[in-house]
């Protein structure tokens, strides 16, 4: 259910945040997140698709994460804020989902159209060692390094994690009784 290795990579190209800004939408104004965040999703999320070929899947996360990200610009011209660059890499690598009515019910629900690396960027409880490490004119860039972190019921505050702890506990329970009888 949880994976439990460490995983690091690299995307190329320059770091963007997202810096909402308010645009006319078939006649409507509102909030996109800007052209060069657009573009910069667009070349990060084609990466991680190429990654998922070379790996035949990328690793998923459900529990908490320490997630650290080493960001080199092109230059030091619009110098971007590091906790934009955090927000926009967290959603980025983020499972996409959205919402649609259940026709059972005809109720709302959230439903997972994509999975990327992070079921949810909620689940990053450690930004440890994060930066703009650098210039590099030839190859900007951001390195990325995912670290399980243990998930213990007992200590964690987020409701989805104690729920999904619990869960686990529980089929580890059911496992190991299952087996004895």
């Amino acid at each position: 259910m949880l994976d439990e290795k460490p995983f690091a990579f690299v995307v190329y190209g320059q770091p963007a945040t997202k810096k909402n800004s308010a645009v006319m939408v078939a006649r409507r104004a509102t909030i996109l997140p800007s052209k060069p965040y657009r573009e910069y999703e667009k070349k990060f999320r084609a990466a991680m698709r190429k990654m998922k070929m070379h790996l035949g899947e990328l690793p998923h996360y459900d529990g908490p994460v320490q997630l650290t990200a080493k960001y080199y610009l092109e230059s030091r011209a619009h110098y971007p804020d590091l906790s934009g660059l955090l927000q926009a890499t967290q959603d980025i690598i983020s499972d996409e989902y959205a919402m649609v009515v259940d026709r059972a019910t005809g109720k709302r629900k959230r439903q997972r159209r994509v999975r990327w690396i992070l079921s949810d960027d909620r689940i990053v409880k450690s930004l440890d060692g994060c930066r703009i490490a650098g210039i590099d004119k030839e190859r900007p860039r951001v390195e990325i390094y995912i670290t399980p972190l243990p998930l213990d019921p007992e200590t964690e505050t987020d409701p989805q994690l104690i729920k999904l702890a619990r869960a686990m506990l529980e089929q580890d329970l059911l496992t190991e009784g299952g087996s004895d009888g």
